[in-house]
């Protein structure tokens, strides 16, 4: 017991790693949806033991702290290697670490300004934190799947914060609070303070308003869902299949299989008169729109095309799509991760190439890279990964007169993108995926807590169909109105009301308050510098007063 508390002593700031894992979403179970609480203070541990530490102790901590909150929070990713002999501790090994050099570097770079900038430590936290949030949403291998603010998707009134300030600002919210906490704590428990002198600390009175301003967004929340839930009327009723197909088993050899079961649900779901059929993202691995094309579809597609005729519906599915480039004399062919909809005679009328590919598990765009390139491509490789292209923009599908955008697999993460759709005039989004790979609630819970804020930031229905989950309909208020339990096979048919649909400020103006947030750290640093290079200066001038 003692060596217990001497290490809780020593290195308290470990507590930060479970709290962050109970904060973000696990398993599907009613008491755990009160766990996103714990995100208000789950750095609390952290931030308060970094004050006063060496650099280096402050990046350790905050690295091992990283290390082992990301292992908890997302060593399933490895999973997806996990067919190949040690593909799940290759995978682990690079992206948990890969995840907590941006953990670390949040608390590092925050706490080194804090110490130029002391009065102002409570703003350059969140303000930090948020511009490292940023950095992992751009780029080739943007990976924006860790947003602290995610924490909060069943817990729907704070969530209408996003169709104001988007996902960072609920992260700039959650982590200013966060950090008052942590003040308050580290003035009463390292300096002493006496209760009866708190009340009269800063740390107090900003924590206090913070409060009140957190119930103030909460009770707007509660006045801003509407009281009717689901649809009052169906502008459109659409069928979605959810088949649980085995994504480690072998699509050549089952793919009839494959495609008798998702025919039996789909038949099935026909006598609720659906207008629209989904089906996720690996539900028909063929090149549907490229055969198509050419006339030459093999007796797959032919089936495909033919069942789709007969039930008189629409279909939107995955696809692996085609396209052609011309180098010289030869021509070359890439494939795509494609989501393709077939109209209700069988005939292929549009795709969309996903643009947002998973970072080396759908490609990897640095081969050109000099001594690093072509290895870790061939690694990549080796353990799962596939050699897709990017498509090069958004496309709006048209279903008489309705207009939705949709996205493939993780793209329901990428916030710039869904407001962009809203922007070319969807009404609605639709998320095709498949998370069977990921063998976890976690995984699937995590992936699904993005759509929540998709639909609330732009105000606009989100339909997801996934392989094995999570398949539901969510309202523009974020409510899921229609569903299937994760991990079991059948269809649910819902109705849209585009009643519901609405321009939010987040969907009009976009990110003034993330650019805004971006803007300031920037001049932080920028001051840090300056800052530092006139104390170099004056210590290199002998006989000048420092």
């Amino acid at each position: 017991m003692g060596r217990i508390k001497e290490l809780l002593k020593n290195h308290y700031y470990l507590l930060t790693a479970p709290l962050m894992y109970l904060s973000f979403p696990t398993y599907d179970v009613w008491i755990l949806k009160a766990f996103p609480l714990i995100a208000w203070f789950c750095m609390v541990p952290l931030f308060v033991y970094v004050r006063g530490r060496e650099k280096k102790d402050i990046y350790l901590s905050s690295f091992i702290t990283g290390l082992v909150a990301n292992f908890l929070s997302y060593e399933w990713i490895g999973n997806f290697a996990g067919d190949q002999t040690g593909g799940y501790t290759i995978i682990v090994i690079f992206l948990i670490p890969t995840l907590s050099v941006f953990f670390a570097l949040k608390i590092f770079i925050a706490e080194m300004l804090s110490r130029e900038f002391e009065k102002v430590r409570f703003i350059i936290y969140p303000l930090i934190w948020v511009l490292i949030d940023w950095v992992q949403s751009i780029g080739y291998i943007a990976f924006p799947w860790t947003n602290i603010g995610q924490s909060q998707y069943t817990f729907l009134p704070m969530v209408q914060m996003s169709s104001v300030a988007g996902i960072l600002g609920v992260n700039f919210l959650i982590i200013i609070t966060g950090y008052s906490i942590s003040q308050v704590v580290y003035d009463r428990v390292f300096l002493k303070t006496a209760w009866e002198d708190m009340s009269g600390l800063w740390s107090i009175r900003r924590t206090a308003l913070l409060v009140l301003l957190i119930a103030g967004i909460i009770t707007g929340g509660y006045l801003v869902i509407p009281g009717e839930k689901g649809a009052v009327k169906s502008d459109l009723r659409v069928a979605m299949v959810q088949t649980c197909i085995d994504p480690w088993e072998s699509w050549s050899q089952n793919r009839f299989k494959y495609l008798a079961e998702l025919q039996r649900l789909t038949d099935a779901s026909l006598r609720e008169n659906p207008g629209l059929i989904i089906w996720s993202e690996s539900a028909t691995l063929e090149t549907i729109s490229f055969d198509f094309e050419r006339g030459k579809l093999n007796p797959f597609q032919k089936e495909l095309l033919e069942s789709v005729r007969i039930g008189g519906r629409p279909l939107l599915t995955g696809e692996i799509g085609i396209t052609e480039e011309i180098s010289g004399m030869y021509l070359r062919r890439y494939a795509q991760n494609n989501a393709v909809l077939i109209n209700e005679l069988g005939e292929v009328v549009k795709t969309y190439p996903k643009i947002h590919l998973v970072p080396f598990g759908e490609w990897f765009p640095y081969e050109y890279l000099p001594i690093v390139g072509k290895p870790v491509k061939e690694l990549a490789n080796a353990y799962g990964g596939s050699n897709f292209v990017p498509g090069e923009r958004p496309m709006i599908f048209s279903l008489d007169g309705i207009s939705f955008g949709t996205l493939v697999c993780y793209e329901g993460i990428f916030y710039r993108l869904c407001r962009e759709y809203k922007e070319l005039g969807a009404m609605f989004l639709v998320n095709i995926t498949n998370d069977g790979w990921t063998d976890t609630y976690r995984g699937h819970m995590q992936h699904f807590s993005a759509s929540v804020f998709r639909a609330v930031e732009n105000g606009l229905w989100v339909l997801r169909a996934g392989n094995t989950g999570y398949t539901a309909f969510v309202d523009p208020y974020g409510r899921v109105t229609a569903s299937i339990p994760i991990l079991k096979p059948g269809y649910v048919v819902g109705d849209v009301d585009f009643r519901f649909n609405h321009d939010t400020f987040y969907s009009r103006y976009g990110d003034p308050f993330q650019y805004i947030f971006i803007i300031s750290a920037f001049l932080l640093i920028a001051a840090y510098l300056v800052r530092l290079a006139v104390k170099k200066r004056r210590r290199e001038q002998p006989g000048q007063e420092h």
